[in-house]
C-alpha cells in the first residue's frame, strides 16, 4: 500500500526505517523472506479494507458531490499489462497482438467509480477475456438507491438494461449507431429525443433467462448529441423530459470522462502496472492495495481541497490541488498512518493534508490538446529493472 516504485528490498528497508523512526536504512529482512511471506497473505484483504474504507465514508455525515440528486458514478473497464510468468500468464491469459509483436500478457481491469468526488467504489481484476457486462454485474452489488450510472457503449445491452431497471439504478449510455435499427431510425428523423420500446432477442431472451431477468419489453429514452464531427446517441432510464430536459445529456455523459482520468493517474502515477511479484497471487495484491492507497489519498486531497477553496476564492480562477503532488506526498506516510493512533494520528492527518494544500494548480475551462496515439510508447515495468533511487 506505501505506493511501492523501487526495487523490492529498497522498498523493504526504507519501509522499516519509516515505521521505526530510524535516522538510516537498515536490511531488516531480505526480499526472499518477504515473498516467502506474502504468500500467505490473501488479496481478498485489501478488497475487504477498500470496501470497509468506502462504506465508512459514505455512511458518515461527510456530504458528497452529486448531481441533481444522484451519486454520479462510471462503470468501465481497461486493459492491465502484467509480467510475463507462466504463473500469471495461466491464469490471466496472453494477448497474442499483431504478427510482428510479441504475445503479452493482460489483465481486465473494472472499475466502479464516483466521478464527482473520485472515488473507487469497487474495483475487479481479471483474466483478460472477462467480458465487461459481467464485470459491470458484479460492481452493481455495491450501488445505493441514488446512482446513476454512465456507462460507455461497450456496455449496451438489452439484458443489462433489464438489471438496472430491475434494481431500480438510473442509468445513461452512449450508443452504437451502426448496429442498433432504433437509434438508426432515431437519427434519421432529426428528433432531440423519443421514447422507444427495445425487444429481446433470441440470444438476449436466452441470458435473461438464465439470469433470472424478466424477458418483457422495456421503454428508454434516446437523446441525441450534436458533436462536430459526428452524431451521438444517448440512451437512458431518466423518462422525465421536464425535469431531465435533453440539453443536460451532453454534459453529462462528458462528466464520465472522469474514470478514464482515474485511470491515467492509476497507471501513471500510482504504476499500477508496477508489479512486485511473478505470481497471480502477487499482482491481485499489489493491484487492490494500490486501490486502497489512492482512495486513502483522495479522502485526504478532499479535505485539502476545501480549504484552498476557501482560500482562494477570491481569485480570479478556481484553482485545485495536484494530485500526483498529493500521490507523491502519501509515499511513506502511508505506513505512519496506518501505524498511528489517537492524538498522534490526528496531527499526522492535519500534517499531511495541510501538504497537500501547498502545491494547487489553476483551473482553465475549455483547453484542449489532441492526442498523438501514433508517437505513445508503452511504460512496462520490468520486474528485474526497477529503479532502486
Amino acid at each position: 500500500m506505501n505506493l511501492r516504485k523501487h526495487s523490492n528490498q529498497t522498498e523493504l528497508d526504507q519501509f522499516f526505517k519509516t515505521k521505526d523512526k530510524c535516522l538510516q536504512a537498515t536490511q531488516k529482512i531480505t526480499k526472499s523472506a518477504f515473498f516467502q511471506a506474502r504468500k500467505l497473505l490473501c488479496f481478498s484483504a485489501f478488497v475487504d479494507l477498500n470496501r470497509q474504507l468506502v462504506d465508512s465514508v459514505y455512511n458518515s455525515s461527510w456530504r458528497p458531490k452529486l448531481w441533481l440528486g444522484f451519486r454520479l458514478c462510471a462503470i468501465d473497464g481497461t486493459s492491465i499489462r502484467l509480467p510475463n510468468e507462466d504463473n500469471i500468464s495461466s491464469y490471466f491469459g496472453v494477448h497474442n497482438g499483431k504478427k510482428n509483436q510479441a504475445p503479452c500478457t493482460m489483465g481486465m481491469a473494472s472499475i466502479f467509480y464516483d466521478v464527482l468526488n473520485k472515488i473507487v467504489i469497487d474495483s475487479a481484476l481479471h483474466p483478460r477475456l472477462t467480458p465487461e457486462r459481467e464485470c459491470a454485474q458484479d460492481h452493481l452489488r455495491f450501488s445505493q438507491p441514488n446512482d446513476l450510472i454512465v456507462f460507455d457503449r461497450g456496455y449496451i445491452g438489452f439484458w443489462l438494461y433489464t438489471l438496472l431497471l430491475q434494481r431500480n439504478i438510473h442509468f445513461c449510455m452512449r450508443a452504437k449507431t451502426n448496429q442498433d435499427n432504433l437509434v438508426k431510425d432515431f437519427i434519421a428523423s432529426g428528433k432531440k429525443q423519443t421514447i422507444v420500446t427495445y425487444y429481446p432477442g433470441q440470444k438476449a431472451t436466452q441470458v435473461c433467462l438464465q439470469k433470472g431477468l424478466p424477458t418483457t419489453p422495456i421503454k428508454l429514452r434516446l437523446i441525441r448529441v450534436d458533436l462536430p464531427d459526428e452524431v451521438e446517441v444517448l440512451v437512458t432510464s431518466l423518462m422525465d423530459e421536464e425535469e431531465y430536459p435533453f440539453t443536460l445529456f451532453k454534459h453529462l455523459y462528458h462528466l464520465r470522462w472522469g474514470i478514464e482520468e482515474n485511470y491515467k493517474r492509476l497507471k501513471q502515477w500510482c504504476e499500477i502496472e508496477n508489479f512486485s511479484g511473478k505470481s497471480a497471487l502477487s499482482v491481485q495484491q499489489d493491484f487492490y492495495a494500490k486501490i486502497v492507497a489512492a482512495n486513502l489519498t483522495t479522502l485526504l486531497t478532499i479535505e485539502a481541497q476545501e480549504m484552498v477553496s476557501q482560500k482562494t476564492i477570491n481569485r480570479g480562477l478556481i484553482y485545485q490541488i495536484n494530485y500526483a503532488q498529493a500521490l507523491s506526498r502519501m509515499k511513506h506516510r502511508i505506513v505512519t498512518l496506518l501505524s498511528a493512533k489517537g492524538t498522534a494520528l490526528r496531527a499526522l492527518l492535519k500534517e499531511t493534508i495541510l501538504y497537500m494544500a501547498l502545491t494547487i494548480e489553476a483551473v482553465r475551462e475549455g483547453r484542449s490538446n489532441p492526442r498523438n496515439l501514433k508517437n505513445i510508447k508503452n511504460d512496462i515495468h520490468y520486474a528485474a529493472y526497477k529503479s532502486s533511487l
